[in-house]
């Protein structure tokens, strides 16, 4: 019985913290628990077997390790393959061998970065651990120097270049997940990482960066280093909806930018690129918390660096500018612009269409408030009576000789001129001014007048 403790012991029951702590505990173990037979009883779970999801399972996390160049490589023992790795510690526990090399300098310590892993026992092909089956299958985001990994793969992180790096890492239980394992799933045994390094963002360069010398500051790698992460940090920033700390991060790099001395084409051409996508992003921002007049400064700085007609981004924002500046005809010119550059953008398109209500609605409301400002009545509809036309000529002729005169007159019509004919002199004599129709009485006893009134 003394060898019989010699391995870990699954507890058949979970302890509580607080009964552990606070009363007294007591531990049964039962000296024939390894003669238990723990395993599913193949009778009552006989379909089980037959079920080919599992299997699929598998199967697809293998076809995407492939995929993602995750596979565990060739090897016939990972003694055989360790002869060919790297220490990066001296005791030997964590050993590395690059498969491509990244193109930036050492990760930094306290850096975040993207990567994607597969973990794997010794001649095994599928991974026990990954994050192709983690969040999605999206990258995983770490911050190193904050325990969010096993040591060891934070040890390997920190030993190489990046971005864009992949390697491997064997490492030893003692900096993965201890002597005892995280059982059942996770053995105390050694794991072999196949690692691919997508982004490195170096969270502590904007700081670093000034307390450097300027001859230092100037450097294309420097300039690059630290502008990339100021634009890191402010994406979560505008994810998080706070301009006003994005600005701030695009100012400090717009700042970096201009302190840069490049020493040939490309350096040229990637500071001008970082350069077009601060000023763009300001203008984004500049947007985001309403300043106008903002936005199209940066855009006319974006103008000294590139063709701005041949940028989309940044002439749409233009023209969200003018729009809010009330100066649609301006908008609608640089909103064209972008849609010649994309002519199937949504977002274009639909600010089009809202520009073109609002204009439709605007010159509506104008010819509604200058008709009420200067009282204009709508036209009448030409009135067709039943009437001959020699009787209206009469009429009218009357009425210009009455509007003609300056004295007070009123006569009577005879009674009997019909309806028709009294409703075509009514409409005659209110194109004349000084000229009006009164009507006295009802039925038969109805008398109908025309007076010219004095004029004033």
């Amino acid at each position: 019985m003394e060898n019989i403790l010699d391995d870990p012991v699954q507890l058949s029951k979970g302890i509580n913290l607080h009964d552990l702590l606070t009363t007294s505990t007591e531990f049964v173990i039962d000296v024939d628990f390894k003669k238990t037979d723990l395993t599913i009883d193949r009778e009552f779970f006989a379909d089980l077997e037959e079920d080919s999801d599992t299997d699929d399972v598998l199967q697809s996390i293998e076809e995407s390790a492939s995929k993602m160049m995750l596979s565990c490589p060739e090897y016939h023992s990972f003694s055989d393959l360790s002869t060919k790795m790297i220490d990066c510690v001296s005791s030997g526990d964590v050993k590395m061998l690059i498969l491509e090399e990244g193109d930036g300098p050492i990760i930094p310590v306290d850096a975040e970065v993207t990567i994607h892993y597969a973990a794997y026992w010794e001649k095994d092909r599928i991974p026990f651990d990954s994050t192709l089956t983690m969040n999605n299958g999206s990258p995983m985001r770490i911050k190193l120097g904050k325990g969010g990994c096993i040591p060891g793969l934070e040890i390997g992180l920190t030993m190489v270049r990046g971005p864009k790096a992949r390697f491997l890492l064997l490492i030893q239980p003692a900096l993965a997940w201890g002597h005892q394992g995280v059982l059942p799933r996770v053995r105390p045994e050694t794991a072999l990482f196949n690692i691919v390094l997508y982004s490195v963002n170096d969270l502590q360069a904007p700081i670093r960066f000034n307390d450097l010398p300027s001859e230092e500051q100037s450097k294309f790698e420097v300039t690059t280093r630290t502008v990339n992460s100021l634009h890191a940090q402010a994406k979560d920033f505008f994810a998080k909806r706070k301009f006003n700390k994005c600005i701030k991060n695009y100012q400090q790099s717009m700042s970096v930018l201009n302190l840069s001395v490049v020493k040939n084409a490309t350096e040229e051409l990637e500071v001008k690129r970082l350069k077009i996508n601060t000023y763009v992003n300001l203008a984004v921002c500049y947007y985001k918390i309403n300043k106008p007049k903002y936005v199209i400064n940066m855009c006319e700085n974006l103008d000294y660096v590139t063709d701005i007609n041949k940028h989309c981004k940044a002439l749409f924002y233009y023209g969200r500018a003018y729009e809010m500046l009330g100066k649609t005809d301006e908008a609608l010119k640089y909103y064209k612009l972008a849609l010649k550059l994309e002519p199937r953008n949504r977002d274009i398109g639909k600010a089009l269409a809202d520009l073109d209500r609002y204009n439709k609605k605007s010159a509506a409301d104008e010819k509604e408030l200058w008709q009420n400002a200067l009282r204009l009545v709508p036209e009448k509809k030409k009135v067709v009576y039943d009437v001959d036309v020699d009787f209206q000529n009469t009429v009218r002729d009357m009425c210009q000789d009455l509007a003609a005169s300056d004295e007070y007159m009123k006569f009577e019509l005879p009674n009997s001129f019909t309806s028709n004919e009294i409703n075509c002199i009514k409409d005659l004599c209110s194109e004349f001014d000084g000229l009006i129709v009164q009507e006295d009485g009802e039925g038969k006893k109805k008398k109908v007048f025309i007076i010219r009134k004095n004029a004033a």
